[in-house]
């Protein structure tokens, strides 16, 4: 019975270090590392710019995209290293080639402006901030994306109440202030009627819309598009661009 309990003993030792190693190399052995995505949209605002071809990383993901084209959901992009967006016109020539550095679980909305010079247009990447807004509030940003429509106050009416929305606002140029135009400001959500002005002299009202919806718990950026003079889609018009 001796030996007996003596062999049990030691089989039990030997499960005890069997365990106790293995537990050893289980803590040795690294985690695999979590993969790290942003989110991102692509706006297409580029006026007398025909359909665009997408490339992520160097991978085609998108084809024939439109001026104004509609809203897409985020697509996820790898962060690992700077992102790479390419943007092709009539399947040669690349009118945007940039790299841009995108934080872990970011959420971002590119925009594509200004008509092609030396088939080139420009791009500005902006942080979409998708906090809900509040109660009965919608978030909201403005850009000036028509290049040849001077500087733009806009006044939205609701029932009796009107607010100035933006004032004297330029379109974003060559260097926009990215950080400025990133920020959502919290309003009111319902239906308004949008009164775009300009000053030539006199103040102009060039748009005048009767309803525009926001929609409580909403993300939106309200753009100006197209050109002064310009007919149809490339006439002057605000776009709502809906985040969330």
């Amino acid at each position: 019975m001796k030996k007996v309990r003596m062999s049990l003993k030691g089989i039990a030792c030997a499960l005890l270090a069997g365990m106790a190693f293995a537990s050893c190399n289980k803590k040795d052995t690294p985690a695999p590392p979590q993969p790290k995505n942003a989110g991102i949209q692509l706006v297409h605002a580029s006026p007398k710019t025909g359909e665009l071809s997408i490339d992520v990383n160097g991978k085609k993901i998108q084809d024939k995209v439109q001026f104004l084209n509609q809203s897409k959901a985020y697509m996820a992009v790898d962060v690992q290293n700077d992102a790479a967006l390419k943007f092709t016109l009539d399947g040669s020539k690349v009118v945007v080639d940039n790299k841009y550095k995108l934080a872990d679980k970011g959420t971002y909305s590119l925009f594509l402006y200004d008509t092609l010079l030396n088939n080139k247009i420009r791009a500005v990447l902006l942080n979409d901030n998708l906090s809900d807004p509040g109660k009965g509030k919608t978030s909201l940003r403005f850009l000036h994306l028509s290049p040849n429509t001077p500087n733009v106050d806009i006044d939205v009416f609701k029932g009796s109440d009107s607010i100035r929305l933006v004032s004297n606002t330029p379109f974003i140029g060559e260097k926009p202030d990215v950080a400025v135009l990133s920020t959502f400001k919290p309003i009111a959500s319902g239906d308004y009627r949008v009164k775009v002005k300009v000053k030539d002299g006199t103040v102009k009202t060039i748009l005048d819309i009767p309803s525009v919806k926001l929609m409580e718990g909403k993300i939106v950026t309200l753009y100006l598009s197209g050109l002064a003079k310009g007919t149809g889609a490339l006439g002057v018009g605000l776009q709502q661009w809906q985040h969330k």
